[in-house]
């Protein structure tokens, strides 16, 4: 039985591809994800908005690198604490993400259990923990009001 304090994680997708954001995006709320996705980089304040659980960024976006799109988050203390996963078609992945200071990377093609499987990893809680997290979200959605 599913708990209704439940929330689901956010995860934000920002490539330049329709393509990729379409197929990650359906992917990951078969899972029950809850997915926004940005086709360029909009700003930290942006990216801080959405207030995502895990981030997934394309190394090669048009009209800034995502590599200096990773750095930016990772200095700023709004966005520092979210996880970013670099997604790439370049072989030297791992050193990209290295550079970059993201926390891990997906090669392009990937398989979707390749994909589930790093979502996981980086967004996985117990029911305790997202049951209080749900209640932060709440009153701050009330502080917002």
């Amino acid at each position: 039985m599913k708990n209704s304090n439940l929330v689901p994680k956010k995860i934000l997708i920002i490539d330049d591809n329709e393509g990729i954001l379409f197929a990650l995006q359906k992917a990951l709320e078969l899972k029950g994800y809850e997915v926004h996705t940005f086709e360029t980089f909009m700003g930290v304040n942006a990216v801080a908005k959405v207030a995502p659980d895990l981030l997934y960024l394309d190394v090669s976006l048009t009209g800034k690198d995502g590599r200096e799109v990773a750095r930016e988050l990772k200095r700023n203390d709004k966005t520092k604490h979210i996880p970013i996963v670099i997604l790439t078609a370049y072989l030297n992945a791992s050193d990209l993400a290295n550079e970059a200071g993201a926390d891990d990377f997906l090669p392009k093609p990937f398989e979707l259990a390749h994909l589930w499987k790093i979502t996981e990893k980086y967004t996985s809680t117990s029911e305790k923990e997202l049951t209080v997290e749900h209640k932060k979200r709440k009153k701050s959605a009330t502080v917002l009001s």
